[in-house]
């Protein structure tokens, strides 16, 4: 996937939520750091979903 196919974009928290994501057709862009607010440190997970991954999801 190109960046400039990208038609929308999402962030997640979780490596099941990331999983699922890439199960649907939503591909990885970054990985980030990312603060809680109690100052605790986690990874956010930056994905992508093209036009031609969402026209794959509707011809599954």
């Amino acid at each position: 996937m190109h960046i400039s196919d990208t038609i929308q974009v999402m962030e997640a928290l979780s490596a099941n939520e990331v999983n699922l994501k890439l199960h649907e057709g939503w591909s990885l862009i970054s990985v980030v750091v990312t603060t809680h607010p109690n100052g605790q440190l986690h990874p956010c997970y930056i994905l992508g979903k093209s036009k031609t991954s969402s026209d794959h999801q509707k011809s599954d």
